[in-house]
């Protein structure tokens, strides 16, 4: 496809390595995708269910640039987390909500029957367990908002 767009493909690194905000190394796969509106870059996680992010460039663009806005996408993603997890006196485990915010990425659950997992911090939660964290917030307004793997959130 790269000679059909007449596009030269620079030499990008396949992995790299970051620790999140916890100090935990985490090492993601680059891919990269030709298509006919412009160059998409994605790191993967190297687990089943971790961390993803993208980034869109024009066909055109600095390659090595775009996989440098790719890598901070990373840092800034995997900095903060968003779910704590801990125990009850009475054994029971529990997740909760840090800073009131949910980040994440919804994915579809082989397991389940129409709901989908939500990776939040590079971890899969099922819909009830997602619901299960909210419950602490119940009477509070709520705003979800969707957006594209390539668009950035702050």
């Amino acid at each position: 496809m790269a000679e059909e767009l007449e596009v030269d493909l620079d030499e990008l690194i396949e992995t790299f390595s970051m620790k999140d905000g916890q100090g935990v190394s985490r090492t993601f796969h680059v891919e990269r995708r030709l298509h006919p509106i412009g160059i998409y870059l994605e790191a993967s996680e190297n687990l089943e269910f971790g961390y993803k992010f993208a980034v869109h460039g024009e066909l055109n663009c600095n390659q090595p640039e775009l996989l440098a806005k790719l890598m901070e996408k990373v840092r800034k993603g995997i900095r903060e987390r968003h779910v704590k997890a801990g125990v009850f006196p009475n054994g029971q485990a529990y997740n909760s909500v840090i800073n009131d915010r949910l980040k994440g990425l919804i994915k579809h659950d082989e397991t389940s029957e129409g709901t989908p997992l939500v990776i939040i911090d590079g971890k899969p939660f099922s819909w009830e367990e997602v619901g299960k964290m909210l419950m602490s917030y119940e009477g509070f307004q709520i705003k979800i908002e969707m957006y594209d793997m390539t668009d950035d959130l702050d």
